[in-house]
């Protein structure tokens, strides 16, 4: 995929993810697959977002492979809350359904500031993002410029 300038898109490469900024204000965030998630992992992956997303307002897919493993500390630890952030929509593709259900539980227990939907395609995750993307308004076109 190519960045909007025609260039690859700019990425960062973390223990966990490979995070990368596919278009002005939408970020890609994939698992590495046989990564265990952890809270350590999450944060490394946050500071990366942040350093991509230039504060601006972005929207994120963020795709998880089948049979990932976790730390029970990564489910339960709060990743975006108390935080300044500028993440307007969060779309996450669940590679299997212990994950889907995982993702559930969390944001059950840490209601998003932001729109979240899980997903089962990519293709529909990255569509509603896109729409998410284009409410934000002329602001969303300086990122990654």
């Amino acid at each position: 995929m190519l960045h909007s300038s025609g260039a690859p898109p700019r990425s960062i490469t973390t223990r966990l993810a490979r995070i990368s900024l596919a278009a002005p204000g939408l970020l890609e965030q994939r698992y590495h697959p046989g990564a265990k998630l952890d809270v350590a992992g999450f944060e490394e992956n946050r500071r990366a977002r942040f350093e991509l997303a230039d504060d601006i307002p972005h929207v994120m897919l963020s795709v998880f492979p089948e049979h990932l493993d976790f730390e029970l500390a990564a489910a339960t630890t709060d990743h975006f809350g108390q935080r300044a952030d500028r993440l307007a929509a969060l779309g996450v593709v669940a590679g299997d359904t212990v994950m889907e259900m995982i993702t559930k539980l969390h944001f059950s227990y840490y209601p998003p500031t932001f729109a979240m939907r899980i997903f089962s395609d990519e293709g529909e995750a990255r569509a509603w993002l896109l729409e998410r993307l284009a409410e934000l308004g002329p602001e969303k076109s300086r990122a990654g410029q």
